[in-house]
């Protein structure tokens, strides 16, 4: 399901290339499809129900929602990232060294994958930190 959401939404293919390419039917991809949306919202909003947050916004098609966490009144952003799961970070600077550097890098992948951010043009943001940043943003727009 995975792989066929990630083709769909973060390579641009239509269902009908997806399932050529998997040498699969398109009932099968829109199946696995309609699934992987599923789940990814049940995702979203079991990070919600146990942050105790409400839901801003959810965008399954570039993996990624905007909560705002009632008791510390502030929004944080949960990306899906391929392969590893929801990622959470809270609205405020991001510091990419120590332990949080491995957040970072899944946070700096998933948005190249999900398009968020082109991934041709990651460099040109200077810092992770920088880069993580910007991601908060375009998430925002």
């Amino acid at each position: 399901m995975e792989e066929i959401l990630l083709l769909v939404y973060g390579g641009g293919l239509r269902e009908i290339e997806v399932a050529e390419r998997l040498k699969i039917s398109k009932q099968a991809v829109s199946k696995a499809l309609r699934e992987a949306r599923g789940k990814l919202a049940e995702i979203f909003l079991g990070i919600a129900e146990v942050l105790n947050a409400d839901i801003v916004r959810v965008d399954i098609s570039r993996g990624f929602a905007i909560i705002r966490v009632r008791q510390l009144n502030t929004k944080a952003y949960i990306l899906y990232v391929p392969g590893k799961g929801a990622r959470v970070i809270f609205k405020r600077r991001v510091e990419c060294s120590g332990e949080n550097e491995s957040l970072c890098r899944d946070i700096m992948n998933a948005a190249a994958t999900w398009r968020i951010l082109d991934k041709h043009q990651l460099e040109k943001y200077g810092s992770i930190e920088n880069l993580v940043n910007e991601v908060i943003s375009k998430l925002e727009q």
